[in-house]
């Protein structure tokens, strides 16, 4: 095997470990979230309901749960870092694709 084709292999290897490391975490991640908004609603409807039949007046603030603002100068810098990080890693996997792309495309 030529060494471009190690290379590319290596690459893809990396690429498809990556896509699957970042889609598990973050379907996860967003499973997790909404498991516990999930449970925050049944919370509120069951509350929603004794109210109703206690007779007492309902109001929808009662019921509604805020959301946490949990953003600060450091997260907002660590968003920032981890913006510019994204852009850095887009720009090289385009590079790296428009590369292999031209060898691919050398080889025809």
């Amino acid at each position: 095997m030529k060494a471009k084709n190690i290379a590319r292999i290596i690459i893809a290897t990396f690429f498809i470990v990556f896509l699957v490391v970042y889609l598990g975490m973050a379907t996860g991640y967003l499973e997790v979230e909404n498991s516990k908004k999930t449970i925050l609603t049944n919370e509120a409807i069951k509350r929603y309901e004794e109210d109703l039949k206690k007779g007492k007046r309902i109001d929808l603030e009662n019921y509604l749960e805020e959301e946490k603002v949990y953003s600060n100068r450091i997260s907002n810098m660590a968003l920032g870092a981890s913006s510019i990080i994204e852009k850095g890693f887009n720009a090289i996997l385009n590079y790296l694709f428009s590369e292999m792309n031209k060898a691919v495309n050398e080889n025809k």
